[in-house]
């Protein structure tokens, strides 16, 4: 698997350097123009497509690292784009409703989805140039820091492509070559945004038939987007693909290499069923607390709860902090690199000449799996994780490239990484303890939501540690009406394991809760439905 990699790494700093030769490969300005033409898309300004099949993923929230993402069923979905005014506006609605993990559509193989949609999520995504929001309602919540990602977005498109390497300039080259059981296309491959390759893929139609390119991801590195367009129509002189396909990261088991590691593979599909060419008013108006709003300093907020025993949040994510005798210990490590580091800064804080010694990972999403590379570079630490994560993670924090953002473990890796010394495996149960305190770390059965998750116990504080089981209400709101598959999964082993609990430290919700008001929750509550 490592020299797999290597290969990989290999094969992207090749593309990113390599400029093919003149004499035997195509003008790649011609190649543009003509697929251009072909497509309809010279006179092309915007354009809306829509339909009501198709699936979008929740990237790198698989129910085991094995499986694919899980997928929601679109119930409807449309996009308009204005390539002159750089913008987009995405509009779909989200149901899990007879749809299982991966769904029919986007091919997964994991048991249930794991976080269901009760009835219908509904989204409004927004790019215009360097601006990005969202509106909930009649709510716009600015969204800067995706405002890069969403931009790039509309020019992976089929006309996006062609038009933002023809805007390339000189800075565009292409090569011939055969497409693996598709015959010969030409390859097209420029810098989108000063930073992105992209490689565009045309066929002997002069059809846009793929779409690559790499993205920086806090978890894997170099994350690998690939979209195919196929099953091209006309719409009113335009043609464009009646059905997309997206593919997030890599699927190891496509070379019958064993286990598949990272099964995370489709991320997004829809079958288009209506076009709109030059729609009138394409582009969205930028609010005006959008063309103000900046990316939010790490904000890490620090709270003792028991004697050495600290809850660290200030975001959508917190860690918890155990002290012990001779080193600390933190359960998760959320988000990624700068929330790791502002909250290390922090545990310094409270807990000087001290090492961080274990990190306890709760579960392989990646929302939860982020920030742990930097404990591993700074704090070099041993991670306690569910066995059954273990090759998920061994690939995670050593064998992928991490050219296009590199962080601190990629540019200063320590030396046991690479020798297997950085993990202890929980199999059902492991305790850490220094004699005087005891950290006890549980495998959570029978849960839906992600196979291999751990929660931890403190006897004497008669605290349990946990992520994505229960998250309180925000202080004075009610409880919620529905008791989900996780808080009756987390209520049953905490009885399962006969565990004196008084305290929930959560890793959403910002504060820490009553263990006796989820128990009367959980056993008076109906049953959540979707």
């Amino acid at each position: 698997m490592k020299s797999r990699f290597a290969i990989l790494a290999a094969i992207v700093l090749m593309a990113w350097m390599y400029a093919p030769g003149t004499a035997q490969e195509p003008d790649a300005r011609t190649v543009l123009q003509a697929a251009l033409k072909a497509m309809g898309g010279e006179n092309l300004r915007s354009i809306q497509y829509s339909g009501n099949q198709g699936y979008v993923a929740a990237v790198g929230q698989a129910y085991n690292p094995a499986s694919d993402w899980p997928a929601p069923r679109i119930t409807t979905y449309t996009r308009t784009i204005d390539y002159e005014a750089r913008s987009s506006r995405e509009e779909y609605g989200l149901t899990t409703q007879g749809v299982g993990a991966g769904g029919p559509l986007g091919g997964g193989n994991a048991p249930v989805i794991t976080t269901p949609i009760v009835g219908e999520q509904r989204r409004n995504w927004n790019v215009r140039e360097n601006f990005a929001w969202n509106v909930d309602g009649t709510n716009v919540v600015p969204q800067p820091a995706l405002a890069e990602t969403r931009q790039l977005e509309i020019w992976l498109t089929p006309h996006g492509c062609l038009k933002a390497a023809l805007a390339a300039g000189n800075n565009v080259m292409a090569v011939e070559r055969n497409e693996q059981n598709k015959g010969r296309i030409v390859a097209v491959s420029f810098v989108a945004l000063g930073k992105y390759r992209v490689q565009c893929g045309i066929n002997s139609k002069n059809l846009v038939e793929r779409v690559q390119t790499w993205l920086p991801n806090p978890v894997v590195g170099d994350l690998y987007h690939e979209i195919v367009y196929t099953n091209y129509k006309d719409f009113g002189g335009v043609m464009l693909p009646a059905n997309f396909h997206a593919h997030h990261d890599l699927d190891d088991d496509l070379e019958g290499e064993g286990t598949n590691v990272s099964g995370g593979h489709n991320s997004f599909g829809l079958t288009v069923s209506n076009v709109r060419v030059n729609v009138p008013d394409a582009a969205p108006a930028i609010p005006d607390a959008v063309r103000t709003a900046k990316v939010p300093p790490v904000q890490v907020d620090v709270q003792k709860i028991g004697n050495g025993v600290f809850y660290i949040g200030g975001g959508t994510h917190a860690s918890v902090v155990v002290e012990f005798r001779d080193q600390i210990t933190v359960f998760d490590a959320p988000l990624n690199e700068a929330r790791s580091l502002a909250v290390i800064r922090e545990i310094k804080r409270a807990i000087p000449n001290k090492p961080i010694r274990y990190v306890v990972s709760s579960h392989h999403h990646w929302d939860h799996l982020g920030g742990l590379r930097a404990y591993v570079a700074k704090e070099n630490v041993t991670i306690v994780l569910q066995k059954n994560n273990l090759p998920y993670y061994a690939e995670v924090l050593w064998i992928r490239p991490w050219t296009l953002q590199p962080d601190l473990l990629a540019l200063f890796p320590p030396e046991e990484v690479s020798e297997g010394y950085t993990f202890e495996e929980v199999g059902q149960k492991f305790v850490l303890s220094d004699g005087t305190r005891t950290m006890e770390v549980y495998n959570v059965q029978g849960l839906q939501h992600a196979q291999g998750m751990v929660m931890a116990y403190l006897p004497q504080e008669k605290m349990i540690l946990e992520a994505d089981l229960f998250t309180p209400p925000a202080q004075g709101a009610p409880m919620p009406t529905t008791v989900t598959q996780s808080h009756r999964s987390f209520y049953n082993n905490v009885q399962r394991l006969r565990l004196d609990v008084q305290t929930i430290a959560p890793i959403h919700g910002g504060r820490t809760f009553p263990w006796g008001e989820f128990a009367k929750f959980v056993t008076s509550a109906k049953p959540a439905t979707n």
